[in-house]
Formats: C-alpha cells, sequence, structure tokens
C-alpha cells in the first residue's frame, strides 16, 4: 500500500478528521508522489516544477527531501503522517527493532504538540490503533518492536538506534536550551540513523534566515535535477488553500518581515548569529558565577542597568563591571523576573550597586522619568544611555572575539545563551541592527554589554578623571 492510499482509506489515515476531504491537500499529495516515486498526472507535475525548480521527478523517488512552507500549512499534519506510515510499513515487513524518530525543536511544547498528532494519527484508526503494543509519555511501540516517537534536537538523543525513517520538524528553529544552534549537528546525526537502512529523511519546516543547514540544503538542490536531494519550496497558501484571505492580510500589514518568510516562505536577508560560540566560550571565567565587591584596592567598577516595567515579559536586569590594566572584567548580572513591583526592584537594584560603591549608573531610556526618579530616591544618579542595544553588542563583538584579553564573562548559563541568540541584521540605512531571535530575550545581555562598553570606553578616553569623578 502506498501513502497516497493510505491517505484515502477510511479505516487508516482517511479516518482523520483532517483527511476527510482531500481536495485541499493536492499540492502536498504531489510532493508526496515526488518523494516516494509515485505516477504523477499533470497537474502533479505541474505542481513538482512549480515548487522544486525542477522538470523531472526522479524515477523511484528521493531518499532525502525538504519542504520549506510557510506556517500554517499542513506540516505537522504531514510530519505524523509520513512517521506512522513509515513506522506502520516496517512493522508489517517484520523489521524489528527499528526506530521512527520525529525531531522537533528542543521545547517540550513543540514535542507534545507533535506527539499530538502523532497520537491522533494512530488512534484515529481501528487498524493502527490495534499495533500499538505499549505508549509512554515521548513514544508509541508498535506490534514487532518498532518504535515511533517524538525526541528533542539534541543529537545525543538519537546516538544507537536505527531508523526505518527520520522526520524532522522545523529545521531552520533548531536551538538547544544553552542558545547554542543544533541544525547541522541534527542534520548529521540523523543522516547516520538511517544509512544501513535504506529510509528515508524527510525535513519539514519554515524557512528562517539565509544561514545554517535549511539554507544550505536550499543553495545546494534547489533546482538542481540531479540531485538525489528533493528540496521543495511554497508559500503556507499554496500548500493550504483554505486560509483565510483576512488573516494572511493581517499578517502582511503587522509585520511584513515575518510575512516574507512565515507566510511566503522566503529566507530572510541579511540576518547572522553575532557571536561565534567559540568566541563567546573563550572569554568565560570558568566556574565564576558571580565576583564579590573588593576592598583593597577598590577597583574602578560602573554599572548598566536595562529597565522593565514588572508586568511584561521582560526582567529588570543590572550588571557591574570593572577594569584590570586593558580588560574588562563582568563582576555581576542580577535578573528580577515578571511580575514584580519596578519601585521594590529598584530599590534592590540600588542596594546591589552600593555594593560595588557606585553612586551612579547608566542604564536605556524605559521610563526614563520614572526608573531615573526611582534610582534617585535610592541614593543613585540614573544616566540614559546614549547607545542602544544594538551599538552596544556592536561594540561588544570586537572585544569578544579578541578573546580574554579584552573582556571578562561570568559563568552564567542564562547570559551565554542570550548572547549565543543575538541576531545582525542588515539595515536598509546602512547601520546595521542587532536584536534577539523573535519569542527569545536578551535582558541580561543588554545589561552585560552595556557595563562591558562602559568600561572599554575608559580605556580609550581617561579612566582617572572618569574615576575621580565618580569617587570624588
Amino acid at each position: 500500500m502506498t501513502i497516497i492510499e493510505a491517505l484515502s482509506d477510511p479505516h487508516l489515515f482517511g479516518a482523520l478528521p483532517a483527511f476527510h476531504d482531500l481536495t485541499s491537500w493536492r499540492p502536498w499529495l504531489a510532493f508526496l508522489r515526488a518523494v516516494y516515486g509515485l505516477p504523477m498526472d499533470d497537474r502533479d507535475l505541474e505542481l513538482f516544477r512549480a515548487h522544486t525548480g525542477r522538470q523531472t521527478p526522479r524515477a523511484g523517488g528521493y531518499p532525502e527531501a525538504a519542504c520549506i512552507v510557510g506556517t500554517q500549512s499542513g506540516k505537522s499534519n504531514v510530519a505524523a503522517l509520513v512517521g506512522v506510515f513509515e513506522a506502520a510499513q516496517a512493522v508489517m515487513a517484520g523489521r524489528r527493532g527499528l526506530y521512527v524518530p520525529l525531531i522537533a525543536q528542543d521545547l517540550r511544547g513543540a514535542q507534545r504538540a507533535l506527539l499530538a498528532y502523532v497520537r491522533e494519527a494512530v488512534q484515529a484508526s481501528e487498524v493502527l490503533r490495534a499495533e500499538v503494543a505499549r505508549e509512554t509519555a515521548d513514544t508509541l511501540e508498535l506490534a514487532g518492536g518498532v518504535s515511533l516517537g517524538v525526541y528533542p534536537c539534541r543529537p545525543a538523543a538519537v546516538r544507537g538506534i536505527r531508523a526505518a525513517c527520520v522526520v524532522v520538524d522545523e529545521l531552520a528553529f533548531f536551538i538547544a536550551t544553552d542558545g547554542r544552534p543544533t541544525d547541522r549537528e541534527m542534520l548529521r546525526a540523523v543522516r547516520s540513523r538511517v544509512a544501513t537502512t535504506g529510509g528515508k529523511l524527510l525535513i519539514l519546516s519554515s524557512p528562517y534566515a539565509q544561514a545554517g543547514a535549511l539554507w544550505e540544503l536550499h543553495r545546494k538542490h534547489h533546482g538542481r535535477e540531479d540531485s538525489p536531494t528533493l528540496v521543495w519550496q511554497a508559500t503556507a497558501p499554496e500548500m493550504n488553500p483554505t486560509l483565510p484571505a483576512d488573516y494572511l492580510a493581517r499578517m502582511e500589514a503587522e509585520d511584513p518581515e515575518a510575512y516574507r518568510s512565515e507566510v511566503l516562505g522566503e529566507f530572510r536577508a541579511g540576518i547572522s548569529t553575532l557571536f561565534d560560540p567559540e568566541a563567546l566560550e573563550a572569554c568565560v571565567a570558568e566556574g565564576v558565577r558571580e565576583r564579590a565587591p573588593e576592598d583593597s584596592p577598590r577597583p574602578w567598577y560602573v554599572s548598566f542597568v536595562d529597565a522593565a516595567s514588572g508586568s511584561g515579559k521582560d526582567a529588570f536586569t543590572a550588571a557591574v563591571a570593572h577594569l584590570v590594566g586593558e580588560r574588562a572584567v563582568l563582576d555581576v548580572v542580577r535578573a528580577w523576573r515578571p511580575p514584580f513591583n519596578p519601585s521594590g526592584v529598584i530599590g534592590e537594584a540600588a542596594d546591589l550597586l552600593k555594593r560595588y560603591g557606585l553612586r551612579e549608573t547608566t542604564g536605556d531610556r524605559y521610563a526614563p522619568g520614572f526608573v531615573s526618579e526611582g534610582f534617585r530616591a535610592a541614593g543613585i544618579t540614573y544616566h540614559a544611555s546614549e547607545r542602544d542595544r544594538s551599538a552596544l553588542y556592536l561594540e561588544l563583538l570586537p572585544a569578544v572575539n579578541a578573546g580574554r584579553g579584552r573582556v571578562e564573562l561570568l559563568d552564567d548559563a542564562e547570559l551565554l545563551r542570550e548572547l549565543r541568540g543575538l541576531e545582525r541584521r542588515r539595515g536598509t540605512s546602512g547601520r546595521d541592527r542587532v536584536d534577539h531571535r523573535p519569542g527569545a530575550h536578551d535582558d541580561r545581555a543588554n545589561a552585560a554589554a552595556g557595563a562591558v562598553v562602559l568600561c572599554l570606553e575608559a580605556t580609550r578616553s581617561r579612566p582617572l578623571v572618569i574615576k575621580e569623578a565618580l569617587w570624588g
């Protein structure tokens, strides 16, 4: 039985509500026919040529395929469908001890969502439901010892297994919990899982930046007639014609840049990771999470504050650093997570700064009147920074690349995760912007960068004059 026949069978995947009417799934059916080397009619061939840049499908299908499409296009349904189909095929063929891993982002929510699609695909069919021998939080074990499960995007998670097929969901967004990208390592790991089984590797993802493993797949294989790796690229409305027009119009109006990638399936130009992970690692004082104030001789301390209201998602952060010769040394990064009373947090931050002998601090321009008055009441003079966060990060970059001779960071997992996640975007006015990825945060990173840059600035001016102004 082919995967298309299984989709049409009311006792198998046809029992799923999403697949009762396959009319709107025509583009996905053409994609699956190409992947599995199934007969294609003229309409299928038209879709194949439009979305792959190729003229003729490869006889016998493709051992590896990537479908690069916008959000809400049906990717998770198809990922679960292929995974369950391949697991059932392995059971029918008596291929004991094989796995069908579905790789999701390193977030429990993403993994649970994908597993929910898998469970729905199995439970909707009496035939497939009868094959379930055991079920755990992450895995369905089918008769014959074939396991179907959802795994995080960490190479170690799939080590030691042999796979009948691997399905990778949202490759462009594979970031480990410590902020390191895992896309390239993950691809290497899963390719080795199917190397001896002849299984397929299927990648379903929305695009992101013109960098990383998904972009490299597109660059090397899209439109390449002779490539054994199929790359299919399409907009979300092309793959899912049921998307409401008002939803699409609203997305385009609210965020045109995100619309181009998340709906039109285009890679975003001019985005790159700001810091090299190895360069960051070289600046870390291993095992040092915080430095207590020094009394004799007292260093020249500076601080930077990234304020927040306490009612949103941002943390209120304060960082302190000092100079050792030409090197900026980060002493402490303290964060207060919301919800909190901003007046109370300002008082706690002021107490922290006073421990380091500080009577002044610098910070961002968030609610300048309220923040500066709050610090003034706590005995600290607050100066609004002349640099925005992009400027701070761009000034920090060469110091990080120079290593421990210019900057020494703390062994703070949250801080390092935020720094690793910073992205540099090419600005339209010629000035680059630096910010965190969508959905991420950079509160600790911003405060730390501010404190370090203030130290480095002193090495270029007259530290004794500045010290005298601060200490009297």
